[in-house]
């Protein structure tokens, strides 16, 4: 979110020529310097206001977002939203910010239910329970993204299980470790 301006060094003689260096000029327009890049040129970056509240709030929100820090990011977009009532920008990062708590939310779900699907798989195919393992299996393979390797092992494995239900084998164990 830095705002840049490069100044060139010659762009500065003027600066210099009333008694200023680059550095002091700068911070008089409440900016702030950084050293000059391989080109020979002065960055000078803009920074909030002290009174800025919104600035400061959207900044601190993009850094959070960045570094995947949701809670914070949306704690001061909200901020920035009450600095600046109905603002577009703050409207669209808290939007985004939210979106990507939502995902998270979901992605835990489903390793939540990827976790317990594989206990019930477990002990299904210990208790011989081929319609239960199999139910689990198809419901793994629509959790599991396609084309990865995972997924293709629970489609062989559920070709697998498909042959002990067609053998009809131990149907005293049948469905009896699967709820409902």
């Amino acid at each position: 979110m830095r705002r840049g301006i490069r100044y060139g060094l010659m762009g500065s003689s003027l600066l210099l020529g009333l008694g200023f260096t680059p550095m002091a000029a700068a911070a008089i327009n409440g900016f702030v310097t950084h050293p000059a890049d391989a080109a020979g040129q002065l960055t000078i970056a803009s920074t909030p206001a002290a009174g800025d509240d919104y600035t400061r709030a959207m900044e601190i929100g993009y850094a959070a977002t960045e570094q995947g820090d949701y809670q914070t990011a949306l704690i001061n977009f909200r901020r920035a939203l009450q600095a600046r009532p109905g603002d577009r920008y703050a409207l669209d990062a808290l939007a985004n910010v939210e979106s990507y708590i939502q995902q998270q939310r979901a992605a835990a779900a489903r390793q939540q239910e990827i976790a317990e699907l594989q206990v019930r798989l477990t002990r299904a195919v210990a208790a011989k329970d081929w319609a239960c393992a199999a139910t689990t299996v198809d419901r793994l393979i629509t959790l599991v993204p396609p084309g990865s390797s995972d997924r293709a092992k629970l489609v062989a494995y559920r070709g697998e299980l498909a042959g002990f239900l067609e053998a009809r084998t131990n149907l005293d164990a049948w469905s009896t470790i699967c709820p409902g």
